[in-house]
């Protein structure tokens, strides 16, 4: 396309895969544009359309300027002045002028480009001046877009299969892609355990994250080859590289496509049973479940329901959906989560209000569900009707309290009353905790009295006992998975569990990590759950494993001090037990 070298960008592997295509760059500073096209002949009609949209933004701006004058100070003059002067520069409208003869794009892509290219030119001046003024130029142009749509966002959307290349990615933003699009994801933002990443393993799509920088060098349409195995990224790459990356991804293909040959339970090889089941975010992952031989869904998130509603899904809605996850899981079990937003998944309906500062540690998980009983209950109706269907449990994430679980099983209960006052039929249902935060795996003892079963959310009980924002790359990886502190924490949950014949299933990113396989065998977890494609290489993993030698050599590498230093040995021993699935 452009004759322009290669560039390579090294990230932290999200999911495995190799993704190529052409890049869809998706920046949070700018809003997201069509770049619908256009005629010769529609050249004059888009510049009046600007120069109506630049003339409201003026008056928009005016007002404004009149209101603060007249209330605050001379200084919010001189400051709309400089946003004034950004919406009359004639040399702006002549750009877009010849942009919009030259690419026959609609005006809101030509104008959005003109401004990009402005601000970048003005932030490269050695002028702490001109780079502020950088940042009103920027801020005129989204009002200006924003009027030419006629006050109406956009969301992105695919138009042809596309790597999405963007800042940062929300759950919000990918439940709504068409994902037979969807060849790849990087983002600048985010950790291994950032939902986006978790959504991109479930959905079997390439991903990197953490890859900083990318976005100011890639071009609009630039080839990009996303390399989930390794972590890098590729711009423009050579023939050469696309045939040793399609090389590596046959590879990978033909030993899932081994292990799924061998189906059935999985077991050690000295009869250690352990059930390895899938993580399910979306209905189109349902399929995935028989297809890769998982024993039931060990954590379905009912998230996707909440964000793909205007307004909330109805009771009947979320029947319809926990039914079909019932049968497709047959005659293994189902565990429903209840809903948990909040954090980096935020409802547009379900709005909180003030914002907070910190969202991970607010409003989210039991907490809302508790307050938000209208919400909670009709939830709980649908789940415990759709129990008539099949083996269906539930849990409640982000207890850290028995108080909390307490109040919310007693609520199941209300409502079980009710259906059965209805005259439904129900089954009887195991309610489980998510143990996803220190407080939680602190108290499993007393949590164990009250609990039908644990699950073990690894990714928040990491960021929760490491102070680590798991979508703040700079931060989470400065500390190694596993670290110490989070290994004792969950040999501390298994061992209570365990005295009250509780069982305990781990469902965060942690349990799809073939070097910690030996350390859960050890702890004697009945189950992984992970997402659907990774299943076939972990039953391999299990099989290749002697549960006595895995604790022998488990309580060696915790005598180890230092994290990174537990880590060496439990790979080492990984490697002694299954070393051709280790390799690339």
């Amino acid at each position: 396309m452009s004759g322009r070298a290669e560039e390579c960008f090294a990230g932290v592997a999200a999911a495995p895969g190799i993704g190529i295509g052409p890049a869809l760059a998706v920046r949070g500073d700018y809003e997201f544009v069509r770049r619908r096209p256009i005629t010769a002949a529609q050249v004059p009609e888009e510049l009046d359309r600007l120069e109506s949209a630049l003339l409201k933004t003026r008056g928009e701006l005016l007002q404004a300027k009149e209101e603060l004058v007249r209330s605050w100070s001379q200084a919010s003059d001189s400051l709309f002045e400089a946003y004034l002067l950004a919406v009359d520069d004639p040399t702006i409208l002549e750009a877009v002028r010849r942009r919009l003869e030259s690419e026959k794009v609609c005006v809101e892509a030509a104008y959005q480009d003109v401004i990009r290219s402005f601000v970048a030119q003005m932030e490269r001046i050695d002028d702490a001046y001109l780079r502020e003024r950088a940042l009103d130029v920027r801020d005129v142009g989204k009002r200006v877009l924003r009027n030419l749509r006629g006050g109406e966002e956009e969301g992105f959307e695919l138009d042809k299969p596309r790597v999405v290349v963007a800042d940062a990615l929300l759950l919000s933003d990918l439940v709504s892609l068409d994902r037979r699009l969807l060849l790849g994801m990087v983002t600048e933002e985010g950790s291994q355990t950032c939902h986006a990443a978790i959504l991109a393993q479930s959905l079997n799509i390439p991903a990197v994250v953490g890859v900083r920088g990318i976005l100011d060098r890639i071009d609009e349409e630039a080839e990009v080859l996303v390399d989930g195995f390794a972590g890098v990224v590729i711009l423009r790459p050579s023939e050469q590289r696309k045939f040793q990356a399609r090389a590596d991804q046959a590879r990978f293909f033909a030993q899932t496509r081994a292990a799924r040959e061998k189906r059935g339970p999985a077991a050690t090889s000295d009869g250690q049973r352990m059930r390895i089941s899938a993580n399910v975010e979306l209905p189109e992952d349902l399929p995935l479940i028989r297809e890769n031989d998982a024993d039931g869904v060990g954590l379905y998130r009912t998230e996707f329901l909440f964000l793909r509603s205007e307004n909330g899904p109805s009771e009947e809605e979320q029947l319809a959906v926990y039914r079909e996850a019932a049968e497709w899981a047959k005659p293994h079990r189902l565990v429903i989560r209840t809903l948990d937003v909040g954090g980096d998944k935020l409802l547009p309906w379900l709005a909180v209000r003030p914002l907070e500062r910190n969202p991970t540690l607010g409003f989210r998980g039991i907490r809302l569900s508790l307050e938000r009983q209208e919400i909670f209950r009709t939830q709980l109706r649908a789940i415990l009707r759709a129990s008539s269907q099949g083996n269906v449990s539930l849990m409640f994430p982000m207890v850290t309290d028995v108080g909390e679980f307490r109040r919310a099983r007693a609520l199941l209960q209300e409502v079980r009353q009710e259906l059965v006052a209805e005259g439904h039929d129900l089954r009887d249902i195991p309610c489980g905790v998510m143990i996803e935060t220190p407080a939680a795996a602190l108290m499993a003892d007393l949590l164990a009295e009250e609990a039908d079963f644990f699950s073990i959310g690894t990714n928040d009980l990491e960021q929760y006992t490491l102070a680590v924002d798991r979508l703040n790359d700079r931060v989470s990886s400065l500390y190694p998975t596993p670290h110490t502190a989070v290994l004792r924490l969950i040999q501390g949950v298994v061992g209570q569990a365990h005295k009250l014949g509780r069982s305990v299933s781990v469902c965060g990113e942690m349990a799809s990590n073939l070097a910690l396989l030996p350390f859960f065998i050890a702890l004697g977890v009945e189950e992984l759950s992970m997402g659907s494609v990774l299943i076939p290489r972990v039953k391999t993993a299990v099989r290749s494993v002697c549960a006595a030698d895995a604790r022998d050599g488990v309580s060696a590498a915790l005598l180890r001090k230092e994290a990174s230093e537990v880590l060496e040995e439990l790979n080492r021993l990984a490697e002694r037990f299954y070393p051709e699935l280790l390799a690339r």
